[in-house]
């Protein structure tokens, strides 16, 4: 679902803008982390687990999914698993958000960005940009 950002400035997103997608159930931090991408010329859809965020992407794949690890029905390393086993997904770049680093298994941290939580704006987009350039 596209995400409505509370303040857009001159960075507004164009219909050629990067598409990112937030998975995360805590509606706090896509609010923050959605509005800063709005900000910064990104658009912004959001799920609250990894099956909602899949089926997104099955409908509309984005340019980065940006992942809470831990989340009820379907967490980040299995959204993770299914997005590899799914054509349509396996090249979208994937950043894992998490407080607790070491629950990001190993096979995935060691292919795919993870963040600490919390984060600061500006690591959040650095690390978008040395992921995908974005």
């Amino acid at each position: 679902m596209p995400y409505p950002a509370a303040h857009r400035d001159d960075h507004r997103p164009g219909p050629d803008a990067p598409t990112v997608l937030i998975v995360d159930d805590e509606v706090g931090m896509t609010q923050v982390v959605g509005d800063l991408l709005s900000q910064h010329g990104y658009l912004v859809s959001v799920a609250s687990n990894g099956r909602l965020a899949l089926a997104q992407l099955r409908e509309h794949p984005v340019d980065l999914v940006l992942t809470d690890v831990m989340m009820p029905v379907m967490d980040g390393p299995e959204l993770l698993q299914e997005m590899l086993a799914d054509e349509r997904c396996r090249k979208i770049p994937v950043i894992f958000m998490t407080s607790l680093p070491d629950s990001v298994p190993a096979e995935a941290s060691a292919d795919h960005a993870v963040l600490e939580k919390p984060f600061s704006s500006e690591l959040l987009l650095k690390t978008i940009e040395d992921t995908v350039g974005l």
